[in-house]
């Protein structure tokens, strides 16, 4: 005898059922749009940093072979791009990042490497008793190439062999480099540095493109220079329908909103279009906010900043809430290209 199922007892079976189909395909769409990830799955994001942490673990082995990894200026450089590494809030900021110190953490080691090897040059011609007793004014050169190896030039023959087998195996040797020279004056030796005219121009090129490199930053921090980055873009709304005086933004509000963003750490502030400096005002005047002496477009009146956009965002938390006691109404987006023009000044 077949037992008979009411509709009353499958209503509930038949809800449950479809709960859990609805709970499945919500975490499924947020799987898919990388908002949530299935316990024991790794984020993309942890995807990048390890793949950007094996090309840091690369260059501390480029380093150790070259014997600067002990060396503060190659240490210095790869804890900052491991801070940078981990500071870093989506899979693409830590590409930029490792994008970023590539060749300069290759420049660093090169660097150090090769002032390594020119102490070390020094350092051996320096022990060489014959340097000591050696009266008058001489010139020692050294320098390796694929084709021909260490090349020693000693013209005056002031080096012993002992030393000359010193530079050719000493470790510091390895690869190829150019010419090294050390004078010898009575006794004293000193490395020769930029022996020829095209020796000073390319330090000279090399400090005047650090000196533009540290102008461009301090540039941007200061407002001269636009900036592109991460960040959030405000919005405030007058209140719907209202006209008093407590109904629109005024220029206080606007402040506030400033204010709070740069305590959160922002880079850049631009309102209305206007870039924040040191010196810049925002103030009424009638029914127009000026910014930097210039009147902005208002409802809405559009803010943008630079930084980290949860901090930014949560960092105004409180001021939305007040404003909205008015009707006020405050938007909040954010952005991995937020534009925050340069200041320009007033003609």
């Amino acid at each position: 005898m077949k037992q008979h199922i009411s509709p009353k007892q499958l209503a509930p079976a038949a809800v449950s059922l479809i709960l859990i189909i609805l709970l499945v395909n919500t975490a499924l769409l947020a799987r898919t749009a990388g908002i949530m990830n299935f316990p024991g799955e790794i984020s993309k994001l942890d995807i990048a940093r390890e793949g950007a942490e094996m090309v840091v673990t690369y260059y501390e082995k480029q380093a150790a072979q070259a014997g600067v990894l002990d060396n503060s200026a190659v240490r210095d450089v790869l804890a900052q791009m491991k801070f940078d590494i981990e500071k870093a809030a989506t899979p693409e900021e830590v590409v930029a990042v490792q994008t970023l110190y590539d060749g300069k953490v290759k420049e660093v080691i090169a660097r150090e490497q090769d002032n390594k090897r020119r102490e070390t040059v020094l350092s051996i011609i320096k022990q060489d008793p014959n340097v000591a007793k050696f009266q008058g004014q001489g010139t020692i050169g050294i320098s390796k190439s694929e084709t021909e190896g260490v090349v020693i030039s000693d013209p005056e023959g002031i080096l012993s062999e002992h030393s000359i087998i010193s530079l050719k195996q000493n470790e510091q040797m390895k690869g190829t480099w150019p010419l090294i020279e050390v004078s010898i004056s009575d006794g004293k030796a000193e490395l020769v540095t930029a022996r020829t005219l095209i020796d000073r121009l390319k330090l000279a090129e090399d400090e005047v493109k650090s000196l533009q490199e540290k102008l461009d930053e301090l540039t941007a921090l200061a407002g001269y220079k636009e900036m592109v980055g991460s960040g959030i873009v405000v919005k405030l709304y007058d209140a719907e329908e209202g006209y008093s005086n407590v109904d629109i933004v005024h220029d206080r509000d606007v402040r506030d909103v400033v204010n709070e963003l740069f305590a959160a750490g922002a880079a850049g502030v631009s309102v209305g279009g206007q870039r924040l400096v040191s010196n810049s005002s925002i103030r009424c005047a009638g029914p127009v906010i000026l910014v930097n002496q210039q009147p902005i477009s208002v409802n809405p009146i559009e803010i943008h900043a630079i930084g980290d956009p949860q901090v930014l965002s949560s960092s105004l938390d409180l001021i939305k809430s007040q404003l909205n006691e008015f009707g006020i109404r405050m938007e909040i987006s954010t952005g991995k290209h937020v534009l925050v023009p340069a200041f320009k000044e007033k003609k």
